[in-house]
């Protein structure tokens, strides 16, 4: 993650002077931290978390999309959408951190 968050930041950095580009390299984590969460599991536990990761992930933005349409009076998708996609990063994070601590539970 070092390595990509290295190479994106450089490469958006060259171009930045010809195009503005709103992405950070931190919203590529979710993506990354899938891949790890499952090779991870698979190979240890013989099944994989990632459908339970991201279960819960969704129900919590469901319950918090519905929760931001009935107290917002200008609900906007794409504010909803960014805070949502920074929750994931960080919700994928923690996901990823037990994963880890589950599967060197299971081999002490």
């Amino acid at each position: 993650m070092f390595l990509f968050s290295l190479s994106f930041n450089v490469v958006k950095g060259s171009i930045r002077k010809l195009v503005t580009i709103p992405i950070r390299s931190s919203d590529f984590y979710p993506i990354i931290l899938s891949i790890y969460i499952y090779e991870l599991s698979v190979n240890k536990h013989g099944i994989s978390f990632l459908p339970y990761i991201l279960l819960v992930l969704f129900i919590i933005l469901l319950v918090y999309g519905v929760y931001y349409v009935f107290n917002r009076d200008n609900a906007k998708v794409g504010i909803f959408y960014k805070i949502s996609w920074r929750f994931s990063v960080i919700f994928i994070f923690v996901g990823w951190a037990s994963t880890i601590i589950v599967c060197a539970a299971k081999t002490l």
